[in-house]
């Protein structure tokens, strides 16, 4: 049986959404932020991680109908 990875897959998503809304906000009231663009390069690959997470965990549930 595999674990229900629906809620760390939203948690992943939108922290760092949000953690990339701080860092463009201190960007344009012009804070320097030390290696900014990498850090939205690393923001935006967790958002990825986050979707792949949210989707493989939708599709096990599909196929259990006990879950839904």
């Amino acid at each position: 049986m595999t674990p229900d990875l629906t809620f760390p897959g939203a948690v992943l998503i939108s922290s760092s959404i949000i953690a990339g809304g701080v860092l463009i906000g201190a960007l344009t009231f012009a804070i320097d932020v030390p290696y900014a663009s990498y850090a939205m390069v690393v923001l935006a690959a967790l958002v990825v991680l986050g979707a792949t997470v949210l989707v493989l965990s939708s599709r096990d549930q599909d196929g259990v109908p006990s879950r839904r």
